[in-house]
């Protein structure tokens, strides 16, 4: 019997050291390293623009859902790459996109993976996976670098962990603006960040959470999604895990981060650390919206039933400020 016991024991504690191992090393971490292929002219960036909206052609979308591409017809001096928010669609950075083109860019606006179906209680987001992210961020950012001779690239929330990927690991891209990007939510501990991301990426299952008892109870409209998947925003985290480790992003890129000490769902403190630890002064720009300004966590959905709606005209006076370029006042309309 005490043979039994000795036994059981070394098999607990074994079993301890792999579950620490898994848990809080890298050892099953994906490698995210980019794999580019820069579209060398506009015609190439062009066609690839074409071959995704083959694509989503045939597929069963929202009439929103669809990647928005709204170019000159031409290479531009500048290019832009936006990456829409987790569980929203590209239709919530039409009236960004209609800035940037009224500049003179080139404007892209890819429909995230798994994003933009028709049913809005899809099921699709449990299947979005580390790997898969960065293959379509390196995409993007081929398409991106045909269209333009300096390139920018926008993300805010799960969109924004995806930007500071493409910020940190793709040379192509001389400017990144991180809105409330995803990189800790409030609720947790730093240190927690990345053994709950191993775990659900690792997990069979998933763990489903609605946005909001008024969307779970009232069924409320719009072209978002009501409810999000965890393992989702364990591969959107993943990618910012990958960017944390690589270290410094390239010498010329700049960041414009912008922290909104009101959103109830990211902790703009931490953001700034992360940016400020790991870029110099010189390349880095933060704009401070106040918790005074009452603005929640999506500063760029326009639509009547977005969170914001009532204080629009200031958020996008602030997005106007970060980006440097006019939008007008989507309430003036």
């Amino acid at each position: 019997m005490k043979r039994f016991f000795t036994i059981l024991g070394g098999s607990v504690l074994a079993l301890i050291v792999i579950l620490a191992l898994v848990l809080f090393t890298s050892i099953t971490d994906p490698s995210l390293a980019s794999r580019p292929h820069p579209a060398a002219t506009y015609e190439a960036a062009a066609a690839g623009i074409q071959a995704v909206a083959a694509t989503e052609a045939g597929m069963d979308l929202q009439p929103e859902g669809h990647s928005i591409a709204m170019l000159t017809g031409a290479p531009a001096a500048k290019a832009v790459v936006i990456f829409h928010g987790y569980t929203v669609l590209p239709e919530q950075f039409r009236l960004v996109g209609d800035a940037y083109r009224a500049q003179g860019y080139n404007v892209w606006i890819p429909r995230l993976p798994r994003h933009g179906m028709a049913d809005r209680m899809t099921d699709e987001f449990s299947k979005i996976t580390a790997s898969e992210l960065r293959d379509f961020v390196d995409a993007s950012i081929d398409i991106g670098a045909g269209l333009g001779e300096e390139l920018t690239v926008i993300g805010i929330s799960g969109g924004g962990s995806l930007s500071v990927w493409a910020g940190f690991e793709r040379p192509e891209v001389d400017h990144t603006v991180l809105l409330t990007p995803l990189l800790h939510p409030l609720g947790y501990e730093e240190w927690q960040d990345r053994p709950l991301v191993r775990a659900l990426r690792l997990s069979p299952v998933d763990i489903w959470n609605w946005w909001s008892d008024e969307e779970k109870e009232k069924n409320v409209k719009g072209y978002d999604y009501p409810r999000f998947s965890l393992k989702g925003i364990a591969g959107l985290l993943s990618m910012f895990h990958w960017a944390d480790a690589q270290g410094k992003p390239p010498a010329h890129s700049t960041f414009t981060l912008v922290r909104n000490d009101g959103d109830p769902r990211i902790d703009g403190a931490f953001n700034e650390r992360f940016l400020t630890r790991l870029v110099p002064a010189n390349q880095l720009d933060v704009v401070v919206i106040p918790a005074s300004a009452g603005l929640g966590h999506d500063l760029v959905s326009w639509q009547h039933h977005s969170e914001n709606y009532a204080g629009l005209t200031e958020s996008y006076a602030y997005l106007s400020q970060a980006l440097g370029i006019p939008i007008p006042d989507p309430k003036a309309g």
